[in-house]
């Protein structure tokens, strides 16, 4: 290697208008018109938000790097002003302490690339740069390593595990990587070396039964749990025995993710195979170091691999990757935990140096994003979801009956944080209109975002921020996995998400109680905060597009059924619901709650009582035409409860035999009427329904325990799907649900293999990581980009030992990479001079300097 300095350089942005932007740390600051999109009108709304991507960045960092007080920037820092600031933070053990950087570090390194000052205030004769090279290198040096994973030190007994202190430094490490590859000529010399051989190279991992490792080198045996403690029966009637401890979902991913981009930059440093994230399995580390003598094992010379090698970094990584496309996280929709995901993918999406690793990173962001997509409307959305909370207030917040009074869009107010982070990657904000256009927050969580080199491709983006194309009928079923299928015992669960979106309104499942994401139970009995392990099923839902109601609170949304956290066990436990009635313009459950704004309306022309039939008219008023609006059916009897809507923005006009016609209010009333004269609603009795599109279905409602070993719960049946919106039927969501993803967007086509289809765009995204070893992704355009088989190799002209054209063993020839890069690959050469002149003999092939420094043909 001929350089520490790692294999990146960003691109740096053009540089924006401080005054377009509030930084006080309160919030993120979208007012100026220049910033967010149009609310309605959007002319080429995709191209007009990846535009203004970097405003919104700005936006980020403006907020994420104060405080606005100037002193702070002018002033020598010591450690006091350092924590004072919010630069540093301390968290204490009973035996130790640790001072960690924090993610406004980040913040204030990328400041200078958006703005040329820093605030309303002078810095005498200092740069910003050189501001900011100075505050955060200081706080580098100021801190020490901590502990990665659920546990903290000094935990070894099962008493310990139960009032245990928690580690959580890889959530520090995920925005200490970014500094250390995207800003690493911004530190001093000082700051870069503690950075990446201390803190990053030095976390450390502790668990109860285990020995200590490092997020550095090759994986442990036991990388996937938390610990392992000794239980026994409390009674004495059972002998002791050994309690594995599931590590979570997310620390698995962080943890992971650390120590592969570590390792890249301590190869870097030192070339030990244990460093080399394609070779550091354990035969190779056991040849490495007994030789080939060691026995038949491991007689194989560690420069035989071209691809990683099982055990190996590389491989575990990608194997995780895979299972994200196969069946979606274990961890279902843990809201808490969502960001730390995807700060572990935008961080190897960015910085890993093996294609097949930033590819897959790539492809599961992909999904991400299609599944954000379709489960929300106005970056708004409740869905089930595990780490269940207090019933009165967060996350899972609900009333005596069961019907939700969450947040829909702001965290601190039970909603989970992906809207505030696709409010910077989609930039489809209007919802956050009310809160005069800012996500009140200080901006830490959408750092990374706003600084990776991930982009929604513009298919998925379009679903986003058009609202024509926003029809579709959607499934997503997980499954429970084998022993031997599931990352360190944590379980996945059966349940279903089932979305039915028009332009105006988007219908959502409440799903149905989980079980354990970990199991509590040591000896028998359950210890620790147990319950915020638990899948609960949340109400089915009816949220308006944003335009009349805003609907930010889960309470302003039309919701059936009710909350549930309890699974059906005969004959001890009777309950639990199945929340699954849903299809194309219509919801239903066993209750019903109608929001205030709905109420309200009582005694206006906008709603009729008609015998069981309340109708609501929230159409478009004339002025308004091409705005969201919709009539809505809703039959109340015995309790249950049923909603027909029909998009008025969408479908304007009823046909007739002479031309279309605006479809009245009165029209729709007899219409819903005449196609369904016999309507009734009993417990466990099947009922035939047809909408005002065409659809046809059979519903079931029940609240006697009849069904799905559930107390309450309704689903469709037997959907056949009319022809005026043929968007619906594709997939058929409404019938196949023995698949991991089918309807109108996202379709599993093969194990592992995602397919995002926008049909208005006729375009299809293809994510195939159905070989581990070689992601491949077809874009919306058709372009083929493949992984493995040399689609990418590496190149450095100073390199001596094999050649197998990866980072860690590139090729050290240009002949010789030229020969093997496949037809249209990629050859990224490191810094470095050549004699040789002839490139490619007719092959088509991309140079690429990652960091520049290289010259070809000279003499």
């Amino acid at each position: 290697m001929s350089t520490r300095h790692p294999y990146y350089r960003r691109v740096r942005p053009t540089q924006q208008r401080e005054d377009w932007f509030v930084g006080d740390g309160t919030h993120v600051d979208f007012s100026h018109p220049n910033v967010h999109l149009d609310a309605f009108d959007q002319i080429d709304a995709v191209a007009e938000a990846h535009k203004r991507f970097d405003l919104r960045a700005a936006a980020v960092l403006r907020a994420a790097a104060g405080p606005e007080d100037g002193t702070f920037w002018q002033l020598p820092h010591d450690a006091s002003l350092l924590f004072d600031a919010g630069v540093l933070e301390l968290k204490e053990y009973h035996v130790v302490s640790v001072v960690s950087p924090t993610r406004k570090c980040l913040a204030i390194l990328a400041y200078p690339d958006y703005f040329a000052t820093f605030g309303p205030f002078s810095l005498g004769a200092k740069t910003p740069s050189a501001v900011a090279r100075s505050i955060v290198s200081e706080a580098i040096l100021a801190a020490n390593p901590g502990w990665c994973g659920t546990f903290g030190p000094g935990i070894e007994a099962t008493v310990d595990v139960l009032v245990a202190n928690e580690g959580n430094y890889d959530f520090t490490q995920m925005h200490l990587l970014p500094m250390a590859y995207r800003y690493y000529d911004d530190l001093t010399l000082d700051a870069q070396e503690y950075l990446i051989t201390a803190l990053l190279a030095g976390g450390r991992i502790h668990g109860p039964g285990q020995k200590d490792t490092y997020t550095c080198g090759p994986y442990p045996e036991y990388w996937s749990r938390a610990g392992v403690v000794k239980v026994s029966d409390p009674l004495g009637l059972t002998s002791v025995k050994l309690k594995r401890i599931g590590e979570t979902e997310n620390h698995i991913l962080m943890i992971m993710t650390a120590r592969y981009l570590i390792n890249q930059l301590l190869y870097q440093r030192d070339r030990k195979v244990w460093f080399d994230n394609r070779r550091n399995g354990i035969d190779e580390i056991l040849y490495s170091v007994l030789g080939a003598g060691a026995g038949p094992l491991f007689v194989h010379p560690i420069a035989a691999h071209k691809e990683p090698s099982a055990g190996s970094c590389a491989f575990l990584l990608l194997d995780l990757l895979q299972r994200i496309l196969r069946d979606d996280f274990s961890e279902y929709n843990a809201k808490n935990y969502q960001a730390e995901t995807r700060w572990a993918l935008l961080n190897l999406c960015s910085y890993a140096y093996d294609h097949e690793v930033r590819l897959a990173a790539r492809m599961a962001l992909d999904y991400l994003s299609a599944h954000f997509a379709v489960s929300s409307n106005d970056l708004r959305r409740l869905l089930p979801f595990r780490r269940r909370n207090e019933a009165t207030s967060g996350r899972n917040a609900h009333d005596a009956q069961g019907f939700m009074t969450a947040g829909t869009l702001a965290w601190y107010e039970g909603a989970d944080t992906m809207g505030s982070t696709f409010a910077i990657l989609a930039g489809n904000m209007r919802a956050y209109e009310a809160g005069a256009w800012s996500i009140w927050d200080s901006g830490g969580d959408q750092v990374i975002d706003a600084l990776s080199d991930y982009r929604i491709p513009p298919s998925i983006h379009d679903l986003f921020v058009n609202d024509a194309h926003r029809r579709f009928h959607q499934r997503l079923h997980r499954y429970v996995r084998g022993d031997d299928d599931e990352v360190g015992g944590n379980r996945n669960c059966d349940n279903m998400e089932i979305f039915a979106s028009s332009p105006s309104y988007l219908i959502t499942a409440g799903g149905t109680p989980a079980t354990y994401a970990i199991d509590p139970h040591f000896a028998g009995f359950k210890f620790g905060d147990y319950e915020q392990q638990r899948g609960v099923a949340v109400t089915t839902s009816f949220m308006p597009t944003t335009y009349a109601q805003n609907s930010v609170r889960a309470d302003g949304l039309i919701q059936f059924s009710g909350f549930s956290d309890q699974m059906f066990t005969k004959p001890f436990i009777f309950g639990g619901a199945w929340n699954y009635g849903v299809a194309p313009d219509f919801a239903c459950g066993h209750q019903i709650q109608l929001p205030d704004w709905l109420k309200n309306l009582r005694g206006s022309a906008n709603y009729v009582a008609d015998g069981n039939f309340t109708f609501i008219n929230q159409g478009p008023p004339a002025f308004a035409s091409g705005r969201p609006g919709y009539f809505l059916a809703i039959y109340q009897e015995n309790g249950f409860g049923l909603l027909e809507a029909f998009d008025t923005w969408l479908h304007p006009g009823v046909m007739t035999l002479l031309r279309p016609r605006v479809m009245t209010f009165e029209e729709f009333q007899q219409d819903v009427k005449d196609r369904n004269p016999t309507l009734s609603l009993k417990s466990n009795v099947e009922t035939h329904y047809t909408t005002s599109n065409g659809n046809q279905f059979d519903f079931i409602i029940w609240n006697d325990g009849s069904r799905h070993d559930t107390l309450v719960g309704a689903e469709v049946l037997n959907l056949v799907y009319g022809d005026r919106d043929p968007r619906d039927a594709f997939g058929n969501a409404g019938n196949v649900t023995d698949k991991f993803l089918n309807g109108t967007v996202m379709n599993s086509t093969g194990d592992a293999v995602v397919q995002i289809t926008n049909h208005d765009l006729r375009s299809t995204i293809t994510l195939d990581m159905s070989d581990v070893l070689h992601p491949r992704r077809i874009a919306e355009t058709g372009e083929v980009e493949q992984a493995g088989f040399d689609n990418e190799v590496w190149l450095d002209f100073e390199w001596v030992g094999p050649n197998q054209g990866d980072a860690c063993q590139p090729f050290s020839t240009l002949a010789a990479a030229t020969a093997a890069v496949a037809d249209g690959g990629v050859i990224k050469i490191l810094p470095g001079q050549t004699s040789e002149r002839t490139i490619g003999g007719g092959k088509r092939m991309t140079l690429v300097a990652p960091i520049g420094g290289v010259t070809i043909g000279v003499r």
